[in-house]
Formats: structure tokens, C-alpha cells, sequence
């Protein structure tokens, strides 16, 4: 920010900052905790278009508000603010509503959308009371505002489909096929009813059989993982080639692309179409069940293939993995769509102040790589929904290789429930949640006569009723779940039922006992050690051999 003495005070993590003199003059910049951050003081001796004495370097005028103190006039500096109520002249959705104008949606469809969506916005409110009510600890991030991401583009996946997600990953795993329920219960720490026995928690959601490959902590993380899994089907598709209808010289071509920049296999043989009997991708059953393995048509050929999914933050695409994860998608053509759910802030960092990029253009980083890119409104999922499922059924019949979407949307809370969320304007804010997803296509629904108005009630108490299940349960696992949380932390894995545990005869006692404290634990251990290194010694191998247990304190799971 630039004083009228021409100062630049550095190290803000406020959009809005207010400075305050010193006793020397200078502008202290604070947060909102009333710290100060840093302090600098630069003249500038090249005028208000360039800063610094050693930079010829433009300043950049944040879409923000600021008003800095301090001045020889007094006066204040204004920069200049964005008209978030005109946001939509960023959206490329004109383009992208005549790309997709072919693709069809029935009133099943949207109605799933709505109820999906609703679901997700649901269940991060209740996972908000519990946490302010202590019943889940730790970081949790909420997915408010961004639903009609996850849902526009998951429900147009198969069970044998893959989806890496982010820190922010509840509301992936629930469109997936995770249930309320499972998450609630991981959400708690719960050793029984949850997705990872309470290990992962909030940002490491994980289900196998729904093929939802988790939520990833790191920034970043998940992108390569995702890319892995894209070259795992096409690595099984080479060296099983007959289950998937393709032939050996026809994978020879792999990776050669015609002028289009479509890679070029010729599926002549392949008379699977999408949606055909018998086909686990069947374009009717959106978002259901399928068998991966089953084969379609005559022959026991497939013309299909799985997709995978890799959700990320905007703040992402500055990272190294992204990039060379682009790069090895593209060029093994790998099946995999890459979205950019860019809220525009990553914690407190705005993205104009990150990225050299435009606001709302790092789906152009994917360029560069020659992969398929688009621009649209995270907050319209008809539109985020039909653009899918084109490009999803594209990559199905490899008419393309990697996509990257970038959909422009908005949390409508703070980083974190630990976040109080000062850092973003009011109006901005406020303007946002006038383009509420939900809003949106409920009023859609009912301007276009979908439903009628009792329809959005029973919705409500539907899934009200599922999450008050779904915190029962978890509940009652929670008081299971107690002193378990010691499972799995040693090396032999001692304290779980294990066929190779030579003391697994015993597990049905040890169970019965919830109140050890460490001592015992700790007692028990190291008897336990000492008893493996005496037969160890002896080199008895009977696993078999009896055990005393009045030797050593009994233990619970």
C-alpha cells in the first residue's frame, strides 16, 4: 500500500487494513488480533507507478478496499473496489451453455442434483454445531457455497470411478456414495461405524469400496495420486487388452494424437455405446452403482473405461506437483478431469496477491500442456452438471485425453471453523450468497415448474432425519470407541484381534476391561516384548504355545 509520502507498508494479511501512526510517523499495519505484523518503510523515488528504489516493477492495485493513515495531507487512499454484483461478466458461461446445449437433463437428474447438494449443506451445518459443542476436535473445514461443484460433476460418476479430494473433502465423499453416516462417525474419532476407524478425521476421508481415494492434508497432495491412478487403467488396459476391446498394435498408437490433439485409437470393432445394456457406464444411471469388472456386449469386450476425478484448490495451481502433473497427464492422455474449485482465497491470501495469473484464469495454466480447458460458474450446476457429463463420456470413448475445469465459486464461511472470517469484505460477502447454488436452482426449479413447493419441505425433514440417525450412531460408537485409540500404534499391532496375534485367544477378555490406565498398557507391553524375545531365543515358533494370562494385566481392544 502506497502513503502520500510514497512509503509502502508490507506484510498485511488484511484486505482491509488500517494503519495507525507511531512516534516516529511511520504506518503500522495490524491484524486483527491488534499485533503488528511488519513495519517497512521504502521511498519511492520513481513516482506512484513503480515501487521501491531497486524495482521497476508496476504496483499492482488490489480488487479490494484499503484505507491507510498517516499521510502528510491527512487524506485517505482509496484502492480500488470490486463490483462483486457484476462477477458474472468473469464467467465464460455463454460459451460453455452453447458448448453443452446438446446435453439433456431430466427433471430425475435435477431433482438429485437439489437433493445432493442440499444434503452437503445439511450436513457441514451440523458438523459445525458439534464441533462448537466439542463433540469433534481438531481441524475441520467447511464445504458451504461450493456444493454445486461436487454435485454437478460426481453424479455423472460410477462406483468404479475415482475421486481424490482436498482438506475440505465431506461433501466429496457424501456425492460419492460415502454415507452421512460413516463421515460423522470418522468425523468423531469413532474406532467402529466411521471410514478409517477415526484415524484420518476431518481431512482424510476414505472409502474403498466407493472408490473415494480421501482427502489429503497437504496442499497439492492429491494431484499426483490422482494422476497415478488415470495411468494405472490404461497400464491394466495394456496388459489385458481383450477385457477392454482394444488390441496390442492398436495400444502401439497410444499417445499419438490427429490435428484436433485427440489422441488416435481406432475403435471401429467397439460397437459399445454409452448407455448400452449391460454397460456399468450406462448414461441412465448417473451417479449409481456399477460393476467395473462386468463386460459389456459380445465377446466379453469393454469400449469403456473409469475416469478419475481430482478436486483442488485455486491456490494449487501454483505449486510444482500441479504442473508436472499436468504435464505427465497430457502426455500419456491419461483419463482424468482436474477441477479448480477457485474461491478466490486460500486462508487469508487472496488470489490476485499469489498468482501472476488473472483472478479467475488459472484454467489457462492448462494451456500450456495442450489439455482441454474451461471456464464456468461454480454455482450453476446444470451447467457444471452438463459439462461433465460431455467431457466424462468423452474420456469414457477416448474422443479426449485430460480435461481441466475451472469453477468459479465461493465459501460462504471462514477458512476453518477456527477461521472468524475477518479477512473478506462484508459486501463481498454479502454479494456472494446472493448467487447462493442452492438458491439458484431451487428458484430454477420452481420458476420451470419441476416441483411443487412441498417438495423442498420433504426434502428437509428427509435428510434431517438421516443426519439425526447418522449422530446417534455416531454417538453410540463414541462411547465403544473409548480407549481404543491405542490400537495399531505398535509395531506387531498387539492390541487389535489379529489371526497372527499369538494372544488372540484372549481378546474376548481383554475387551471386557475399558478403564486400563497407561501403567497397565505400558506394563503389558513390555511384558509382551519380553516374552516374544524369550521365545524368539529359543526359536520356538508355535504360535500356539500357551500363554499366562495372570501374568500380565488383562487389555481391551
Amino acid at each position: 500500500m502506497m502513503t502520500g509520502k510514497g512509503r509502502v507498508v508490507y506484510g498485511s494479511l488484511k484486505s482491509r487494513a488500517v494503519g495507525a501512526k507511531n512516534a516516529e510517523g511511520n504506518v503500522k499495519v495490524m491484524n486483527y488480533d491488534n499485533e503488528m505484523l511488519l513495519t517497512n518503510k521504502l521511498e519511492d523515488k520513481k513516482g506512484d507507478d513503480h515501487i521501491g528504489e531497486k524495482t521497476n516493477r508496476k504496483r499492482i492495485t488490489h480488487n479490494v478496499e484499503a484505507v491507510v493513515e498517516g499521510t502528510t495531507t491527512g487524506n485517505k487512499t482509496n484502492v480500488e473496489k470490486k463490483n462483486y454484483s457484476d462477477f458474472n461478466i468473469y464467467i465464460e458461461n455463454n460459451k460453455i451453455k452453447e458448448y453443452i446445449s446438446d446435453i439433456d437433463i431430466t427433471k430425475e437428474e435435477i431433482c438429485t442434483l437439489y437433493e445432493d447438494m442440499h444434503m452437503g449443506r445439511m450436513f457441514e451445518n451440523l458438523v459445525a454445531k458439534l464441533y462448537y459443542s466439542k463433540k469433534i476436535n481438531g481441524f475441520v473445514h467447511l464445504y458451504n457455497g461450493q456444493e454445486a461443484i461436487s454435485s454437478g460433476i460426481i453424479k455423472n460418476l460410477t462406483i468404479s470411478d475415482f475421486v481424490t479430494s482436498t482438506y475440505r473433502d465431506h461433501v466429496h465423499a457424501i456425492s460419492k456414495g460415502v454415507s452421512p453416516k460413516e463421515v460423522l462417525n470418522e468425523l468423531y474419532g469413532n474406532y467402529y461405524g466411521s471410514t478409517n476407524k477415526g484415524k484420518g478425521g476431518s481431512m482424510h476421508i476414505y472409502s474403498k469400496t466407493q472408490n473415494f481415494i480421501g482427502g489429503f492434508g497437504f496442499i497439492g497432495e492429491q494431484i499426483p495420486i490422482a494422476v497415478g491412478l488415470a495411468y494405472s487403467i490404461l497400464y491394466k488396459r495394456e496388459f489385458s487388452s481383450d477385457a477392454y476391446g482394444f488390441t496390442a498394435e492398436q495400444w502401439k498408437q497410444r499417445g499419438q494424437r490427429d490435428e484436433a490433439g485427440v489422441e488416435y485409437i481406432d475403435q471401429g470393432e467397439n460397437q459399445n455405446g454409452i448407455g448400452s445394456e449391460g454397460d456399468p457406464h450406462n448414461s441412465s444411471n448417473n451417479g449409481s452403482s456399477g460393476d467395473s469388472d462386468s463386460d459389456s456386449g459380445s465377446g466379453g469386450e469393454r469400449s469403456k473405461i473409469d475416469v478419475v476425478v481430482c478436486f483442488l484448490g485455486d491456490g494449487t495451481t501454483n505449486i510444482g506437483q500441479f504442473f508436472e502433473s499436468l504435464n505427465l497427464a497430457a502426455t500419456y492422455n491419461l483419463p482424468i478431469i482436474f477441477v479448480i474449485e477457485n474461491n478466490n482465497w486460500a486462508i487469508g491470501m487472496e488470489n490476485s496477491r499469489a498468482s501472476v495469473n488473472d483472478i479467475m484464469n488459472n484454467y489457462s495454466k492448462g494451456k500450456a500442456f495442450n489439455i482441454e480447458t474451461y471456464k464456468i460458474d461454480g454455482n450453476d450446476v446444470l451447467s457444471i452438471y452438463k459439462l461433465a457429463k460431455k467431457k466424462i463420456n468423452d474420456i469414457r470413448n477416448r474422443k479426449c485425453g485430460p480435461v481441466l475445469i475451472e469453477a468459479i465459486t465461493y465459501r460462504s464461511k471462514g477458512h476453518s471453523l477456527a477461521d472468524p472470517d475477518e479477512l473478506r469484505l462484508s459486501e463481498e460477502k454479502t454479494s456472494w450468497r446472493k448467487r447462493d447454488p442452492l438458491v439458484y436452482l431451487s428458484n430454477y426449479m420452481k420458476k420451470e415448474n419441476i416441483v411443487d413447493e412441498s417438495y423442498f419441505e420433504n426434502i428437509k425433514k428427509k435428510i434431517q432425519n438421516i443426519l439425526e440417525d447418522a449422530q446417534n450412531d455416531a454417538n453410540e460408537n463414541y462411547k465403544k470407541s473409548q480407549h481404543i485409540d491405542i490400537c495399531h500404534l505398535f509395531k506387531h499391532n498387539i492390541f487389535a484381534p489379529s489371526e497372527n496375534t499369538p494372544y488372540n485367544s484372549h481378546y474376548e477378555n481383554y475387551k471386557k476391561f475399558d478403564n486400563l490406565s497407561h501403567s497397565d498398557l505400558r506394563e503389558y507391553y513390555q511384558a509382551l516384548l519380553k516374552e516374544n524375545e524369550r521365545k524368539r531365543k529359543n526359536k520356538k515358533n508355535d504360535i500356539t504355545e500357551k500363554f499366562d494370562e495372570k501374568k500380565m494385566p488383562l487389555l481391551i481392544d
